[in-house]
């Protein structure tokens, strides 16, 4: 079997993004994020990539849904099912081929005295040459910009891995940190993020006010990240900023009107009437 077959595979079990790397570009890695840590013989990581739909984050862009749109389509669903199911049935297919696999999501979930080895799935995607994180802390693509979801799979071959791409998407752009109604992501302060020797700079991003914003973002216990912001302000203003710039586009804009917002209390403090109802509650 080779690189080609496994993609051709992910593809036809639902994979939107497949992308190979090499443990070599990893081997740096700490032990507590090391996949050898899990998976001693591991030669290459395969990551697969589901898209989120546009049109899951349609409701919270509006102010109108939350939960049958996005929580379910773009989070939940997205990637304890459809992801889950993709991944089960490559590494399904890998096994069949006498390939051992260890199906991993990016979930954070801790053991007894943090036992549990932590894979960075954002690290090991750019190095799977998927892309890279962008300003805003989003791992982006060219394809999807941020709206994908990501897992991984450890396996004991090593296939051709992919190249290291360089996407630039967010040059001379700070729209998620002005589109922050609190103030969380710092323009003004960076830190390094990413692949050892490939790192991008990013805004400093103040996850103890994203967990208290009513703006689209949430807190789900072992997510692949602390706060999931891809629906918040910043995340939806990302959107706009890169709809142009990647290639998965669409005849019509995503913002159609003036932006909603809450302040850090849950008070509207903008409002765009839609139906003549004001933004409802998360």
């Amino acid at each position: 079997m080779n690189a080609a077959q496994v993609k051709n595979a992910a593809r036809s079990f639902g994979a939107n993004l497949v992308g190979i790397a090499p443990m070599e570009r990893l081997e740096y890695l700490p032990p507590e994020t090391n996949p050898r840590s899990i998976f001693p013989y591991v030669k290459s990581v395969i990551v697969i990539g589901r898209r989120i739909l546009r049109g899951a984050l349609r409701g919270v862009e509006e102010g109108t849904n939350f939960g049958s749109t996005y929580s379910c389509f773009g989070d939940h669903y997205l990637e304890s099912q459809f992801l889950s199911k993709t991944v089960y049935e490559l590494t399904c297919y890998l096994e069949k081929h006498n390939i051992e696999s260890v199906p991993m999501l990016g979930y954070k979930i801790k053991g007894e005295k943090n036992s549990n080895v932590i894979l960075d799935y954002k690290v090991i995607a750019q190095a799977a040459g998927l892309g890279e994180t962008g300003k805003g802390g989003f791992f982006l693509t060219s394809e999807y910009g941020h709206r994908q979801r990501l897992a991984m799979i450890l396996v004991d071959e090593a296939f051709e891995w992919d190249e290291l791409k360089t996407l630039s998407l967010c040059a001379n752009c700070k729209a998620c940190s002005d589109g922050c109604p609190l103030n969380a992501v710092n323009a003004d302060e960076k830190v390094l993020a990413g692949l050892q020797g490939h790192e991008t700079k990013t805004f400093v991003i103040d996850n103890t006010i994203c967990r208290l914003c009513k703006n689209g973002a949430g807190i789900k216990a072992g997510a692949s990240d602390d706060v999931d912001r891809y629906a918040a302000a910043c995340g939806r203003a990302c959107l706009v900023a890169l709809e142009n710039k990647v290639s998965n586009k669409f005849e019509n804009k995503f913002r159609k009107r003036s932006v909603w917002s809450r302040d850090i209390s849950g008070t509207s403090t903008e409002l765009s009437f839609v139906g003549g109802q004001a933004p409802v509650n998360k």
